[in-house]
C-alpha cells in the first residue's frame, strides 16, 4: 500500500496564493494529521489537508486566519486534532515502540527541523525552491532549517514511506511518500536532536491508530467430539459407473487485478526519473568509451555490453525480474488447480497481473541506488571499492 500525501499546498486559500513570497504555509501539522489518520485506517477514510485544518480548528478553538502565519501546531494539539478525525494518537515510548506499532499498521507523526542533518532523499519541488532561495539570501537560515511536521508509514511490500506535506499531491511524481530505510527515517527524526529541540529522537514521534479499523476475524476451532461407534453393517458390494470428467469449478473472478498493477505503477511513479535518465546517459557514455580501441562493430558492442554488466545492475535486474515473474506466475497457476490449457479469462488475467506486479517490484527496487541487491548506480560502485553501504 502506498502512502498518500495530503499536501498543505492546497490546505487553504493563503497556501495557494501565486508567488512563493506571498504564500503562507502554516498547516503542515494538520495536513500530516489527515495523512496519518487516512493511512492508519487503511484508507477506509481518506481525509484532505483542508479537512485536517477544519479538524484542528474544531479541536483547539483556534482559527486559521488567512493572510497570517498563525496556524502552526504542536504534538499535543495534533493529538486533539487526530481525535476529531476519528483516530487515536499517543507519544512513542521508545524508537522500537514506534517501529513495532508502524509494522502493525499505525502511522507516525514525525516532528522535524527540516532539513537539518537529513539523508540524501528528495523532499519536494517546493523545498528545492526554498533551499535555492535561502542558499543565496542567507545560508545561515538554510543551516538552521525550519520547524515542520511530517508523517510516515510502513508496508510489507513498499517498506518505509515518509511524506512531507510540501509535496504536491496533484503531481504524479509527488503524490505519494518517499521510500526510505528505517535508518534514514531515524536520521530525519534526529533533526530535532541536532537542532537541540529535544534530547532523543523518539520524543518527536506520535503513534497514530484508527480504532474503527476492522481487524481480521479470529477463528476459534470448535471442540472435537468423539464419535459414537455403531456396529458395523454387513458389507455390500456397490457397482460403480465409469468415472466421468467433471467440469472444473470456475475460479471466482479476481477483483484486485487492477489494484495490484496500480500499486506497482504507483511505486514506479515515486522513482526520480530525471536522476535516472542522467545516470543512464552517463552509463551509455562510459560504455561507449569502453569500446574505444576495439576493431569491428561486434567487438565494440561486446566491450560496451561487458562494461554495462560489470558496472551497473541491469543484468541482475533483468534476470531477477524474469525469475520472480515466472515464479509468481507458476505459483498462481498451481493455486488455481487448473491445467494450463484449461484456464479461463479471469484466471489468466490474475496470473498475468501477478507476474507483472512481481516484475515491477523488482525493477523499482533495482532503481533504488542504495539497494545492495542490485546497486544500480552508486551502491554497486561502493561495494566494488570495498566501502560497503553508507560509509
Amino acid at each position: 500500500m502506498t502512502y498518500r500525501v495530503k499536501s498543505q499546498l492546497y490546505a487553504d486559500a493563503e497556501a495557494q496564493v501565486k508567488g512563493a513570497a506571498n504564500q503562507i504555509l502554516d498547516d503542515c501539522t494538520w495536513s500530516s494529521a489527515a495523512a496519518a489518520v487516512s493511512w492508519a485506517s487503511g484508507y477506509a477514510v481518506d481525509f484532505t489537508a483542508a479537512q485536517g485544518v477544519a479538524a484542528f480548528e474544531k479541536a483547539t478553538g483556534r482559527k486559521d486566519v488567512q493572510g497570517k502565519n498563525d496556524a502552526g501546531g504542536s504534538l499535543a494539539e495534533a493529538v486533539k486534532t487526530i481525535a476529531v478525525l476519528g483516530g487515536k494518537a499517543r507519544y512513542a515510548k521508545s524508537w522500537d515502540d514506534a517501529m513495532a506499532a508502524a509494522k502493525q499498521g499505525a502511522a507516525l507523526m514525525v516532528w522535524v527541523q527540516q532539513p537539518v542533518g537529513y539523508p540524501d532523499v528528495r523532499i519536494s519541488k517546493w523545498h528545492d525552491v526554498w533551499k535555492k532561495w535561502w542558499t543565496k539570501k542567507d545560508p545561515a537560515h538554510l543551516k538552521a532549517g525550519y520547524g515542520h511536521m511530517t508523517s510516515a508509514g510502513w508496508d510489507a511490500v513498499d517498506g518505509w514511506q515518509w511524506a512531507c506535506p510540501t509535496r504536491d499531491e496533484k503531481v504524479a511524481a509527488e503524490k505519494y511518500g518517499v521510500p526510505v530505510t528505517e535508518a534514514q527515517l531515524r536520521q530525519i527524526a534526529n533533526s530535532k536532536v541536532k537542532a537541540k529541540k529535544v534530547k532523543v529522537d523518539y520524543k518527536c514521534l506520535l503513534i497514530v491508530t484508527y480504532p474503527s479499523k476492522v481487524a481480521a476475524p479470529v477463528v476459534v476451532a470448535a471442540p472435537v467430539v468423539a464419535p459414537v461407534v455403531a456396529p458395523a453393517p454387513a458389507p455390500t458390494i456397490v457397482v460403480q459407473a465409469p468415472p466421468s470428467h467433471a467440469k472444473e469449478a470456475p475460479m471466482p473472478k479476481v477483483t484486485k487485478t487492477a489494484a495490484t498493477i496500480a500499486d506497482a505503477e504507483a511505486a514506479l511513479l515515486r522513482v526520480d526519473w530525471d536522476e535516472k535518465s542522467k545516470e543512464a546517459v552517463s552509463a551509455l557514455v562510459a560504455a561507449a568509451k569502453a569500446s574505444n580501441g576495439k576493431k569491428g562493430l561486434r567487438a565494440k558492442i561486446a566491450a560496451s555490453a561487458s562494461w554495462i554488466i560489470a558496472n551497473t545492475g541491469i543484468d541482475e535486474m533483468v534476470v531477477e525480474a524474469l525469475r520472480t515473474g515466472l515464479g509468481t506466475a507458476l505459483a498462481l497457476l498451481l493455486a488455481t488447480g487448473s491445467q494450463l490449457t484449461k484456464l479461463d479469462a479471469d484466471q489468466a488475467d490474475m496470473i498475468l497481473a501477478g507476474a507483472i506486479a512481481a516484475c515491477l517490484q523488482v525493477i523499482v527496487r533495482a532503481l533504488n541506488p542504495d539497494d545492495p541487491k542490485f546497486g544500480v548506480g552508486k551502491a554497486k560502485q561502493e561495494i566494488r571499492n570495498g566501502n560497503g553501504l553508507h560509509k
